[in-house]
């Protein structure tokens, strides 16, 4: 009986992982323990191990924290400030009458200003960096807004969280009804972002800088643009056409706001807060069991002179 029970836990990933993770513990620590218990007394040798085992947690904790990783929070999302749609006369409307003011900046700059201007079109990829070189030469006719090209991976998440909003709230029946606009991603706001071709050097001081004089991060505002498509007709054997935006049908323009989670936003998102909270615990017991060592070790040499 004993032995069928064993044979069916090692087919249980729960209860495998349970005892590896428990041999690992008492072998490891208990191992350590043992031997410093031996030379040092059960007592101060189990403070020893205490002392290391939560230093170690601390240390582990400091590096979760600050690169991301390990037992993390809950990572940032996009969540949906507003949806408007312009009409096809002027398709920035839907901007510049938008709530949110911010949002009403871009309408009135995009107005006036096209970040497609000049532009060589007939190859996508010069086309989005001649783009993003228009905007960074004109960041005030933006209004401080930024262009997100088609390969920023930061456009690529807000357009699949733009793509849930837009079925959430009914706007398109499904994602073939629309397509995102070429020249249709711009964010503001968020931590200050690394120039381009950083060196070493440069990547030291945005570290320093975002430390220092931008240790709060300001609201982080999305804007996603798409546009109804053209209906064509599907030839049997033949593959679906090409999506392409129809111009006649108006821009809908999704504004959404970086949620970064946690009980401190503004200064650590979501997605460092679990660590952070875990390296100060251990922190703190690291603190207590190596003051508790010193307390012990004062008390023996006040032992060791009376004698």
């Amino acid at each position: 009986m004993l032995i069928a029970i064993i044979d069916g836990l090692s087919f249980d990933p729960f209860f495998r992982g349970f005892l590896s993770v428990l041999v690992g513990v008492v072998v490891m620590i208990g191992g350590t323990y043992l031997i410093v218990a031996t030379n040092s007394g059960a007592r101060t040798g189990g403070l020893i191990t205490a002392s290391a085992f939560f230093g170690w947690m601390f240390m582990m904790g400091v590096i979760w924290t600050v690169y991301g990783i390990g037992w993390r929070g809950q990572a940032p999302t996009w969540e949906l400030v507003e949806i408007n749609g312009d009409n096809p006369a002027s398709q920035n409307d839907g901007l510049v009458f938008a709530e949110n003011e911010r949002a009403q900046t871009l309408g009135l700059a995009l107005e006036t200003f096209d970040v497609s201007e000049g532009v060589d079109l007939s190859d996508a990829d010069i086309a989005q960096n001649e783009a993003v070189a228009n905007a960074k030469a004109n960041a005030d006719s933006l209004n401080d807004w930024r262009y997100l090209a088609t390969s920023n991976p930061v456009r690529g998440e807000a357009q699949s969280a733009a793509d849930e909003h837009l079925a959430a709230e009914h706007v398109f029946d499904s994602t073939g009804e629309y397509v995102p606009l070429q020249f249709g991603a711009y964010n503001i706001g968020g931590k200050p972002l690394l120039k381009d071709d950083p060196n070493p050097l440069d990547r030291v001081l945005h570290k320093l800088d975002t430390m220092t004089l931008h240790a709060l991060h300001s609201e982080e505002l999305m804007v996603i643009q798409v546009q109804g498509t053209v209906e064509q007709p599907v030839l049997p054997g033949q593959p679906p056409p090409v999506a392409t935006a129809d111009d006649e049908k108006s821009v809908v323009s999704v504004i959404m706001r970086r949620d970064r989670g946690g009980p401190f936003p503004a200064l650590f998102g979501g997605l460092r807060s679990t660590p952070a909270f875990f390296t100060i615990f251990n922190g703190i017991l690291f603190a207590l069991v190596t003051w508790s060592l010193h307390v012990r070790e004062k008390r023996e040499m006040l032992v060791r002179a009376g004698a």
